[in-house]
C-alpha cells in the first residue's frame, strides 16, 4: 500500500500548490519564520489532508456502508489541526484566525457535500475551493507578523486570481483534446477568454493606480501567455508530465516576483 493510500492523502497535485504557494508567499512578504508560522503550517496541512478522509467517509455513509479507517483518519487530522491551531488563538491572541477557520470549515463541508453528489467539478465549486486554499496567504502573513492589513488582503486576492487561471486553462485543454461536445468546447473557450481578459484589465488597473508595482506583472505573464496561446493556437495533444512541470515553474515565478514586488514596495 502506498503512502498516499495508507494516509488517504489528496490526489490532486495542483491543490497542494494552491495551499503551499500562497502560504510561502505570506511568509516571504512578512520576512519572518516563527513558532506561530510553524503551528499554522501544521494546522493548515492537517485540515487540508482531512478532506480526502471526509469524502471517503461521507460517500460511504450515503451508500449505507462503513468507512471506519477513513473516519478514524478524519478525526485524527481534525484533532491535529485543532490542537496545533488552538495556541495561535489562546496563546498568541490571533483571534482573526477564528473567522478564517470558520470559513475553511464551511467550505470543507460544502465541498464534501458537493463531492458526494459528484458536483465538486462545477466551475463555481472549484473557484470556491481556490478561495479557501489561498486563504493561507493572509493567514501566514498574520501568523508571521501578528497583523492583518491591506498587504495580507492583496496577497490573498492575487493568489486567488493566479490560481483561478488554472481552472479555466485545464478545462480549455481538456476540451481541446476532445473532438466531441463542440457546444461545450465553445462555452469553455469563451469563459476562459473572458476570465483572462478580466485578469489583464484588473492588473492594468492595479498598475495604473499604483496599487501594484510593475514588477508584479512578470508573475502573471507566463500563465497569460500559455492561456492566450492555447486559445488562439489550440493543440489536440497534451504532454501531462511537461504540463505539470511547467505549472510548477509558473507557480515559482509567481511566488518569486510577487514576493519581490511587495518587499520592494
Amino acid at each position: 500500500m502506498s503512502i498516499r493510500s495508507r494516509f488517504l492523502l489528496p490526489k490532486e497535485h495542483g491543490a497542494w500548490a494552491m495551499l503551499y504557494v500562497p502560504f510561502l508567499l505570506g511568509v516571504a512578504v512578512a520576512r519572518a519564520v516563527n513558532l506561530p508560522v510553524l503551528l499554522l503550517l501544521l494546522s493548515a496541512t492537517a485540515f487540508f489532508i482531512s478532506r480526502e478522509s471526509l469524502l471517503i467517509w461521507w460517500r460511504a455513509r450515503t451508500r449505507g456502508k462503513e468507512a471506519t479507517r477513513a473516519g478514524r483518519l478524519l478525526i485524527c487530522y481534525i484533532a491535529i489541526s485543532a490542537l496545533s491551531g488552538a495556541p495561535l488563538i489562546l496563546v498568541y491572541g490571533m483571534k482573526m484566525l477564528i473567522p478564517m477557520a470558520a470559513a475553511g470549515i464551511v467550505l470543507l463541508v460544502l465541498n464534501g457535500r458537493q463531492a458526494t453528489q459528484f458536483e465538486d467539478r462545477k466551475l463555481t465549486n472549484e473557484l470556491l475551493v481556490i478561495v479557501g486554499l489561498t486563504m493561507t496567504a493572509p493567514a501566514a502573513y498574520y501568523a508571521a507578523t501578528g497583523a492583518l492589513n491591506s498587504t495580507s488582503f492583496w496577497l490573498w486576492v492575487l493568489s486567488a486570481l493566479y490560481f483561478a487561471s488554472s481552472i479555466f486553462y485545464v478545462r480549455l485543454r481538456i476540451v481541446s483534446i476532445n473532438p466531441r461536445k463542440q457546444d461545450l468546447k465553445q462555452r469553455i473557450r469563451i469563459n476562459c477568454l473572458l476570465y483572462h481578459s478580466f485578469l489583464v484589465i484588473g492588473l492594468v488597473v492595479l498598475l495604473a493606480t499604483n496599487r501594484l508595482p510593475y514588477i508584479a506583472l512578470i508573475a502573471f505573464l507566463p500563465i497569460l501567455a500559455r492561456t492566450f496561446w492555447s486559445l488562439f493556437k489550440p493543440s489536440s495533444q497534451v504532454n501531462l508530465t511537461r504540463a505539470g512541470v511547467l505549472e510548477i515553474i509558473y507557480s515559482l515565478i509567481f511566488l518569486l516576483f510577487i514576493s519581490i514586488s511587495f518587499n520592494n514596495a
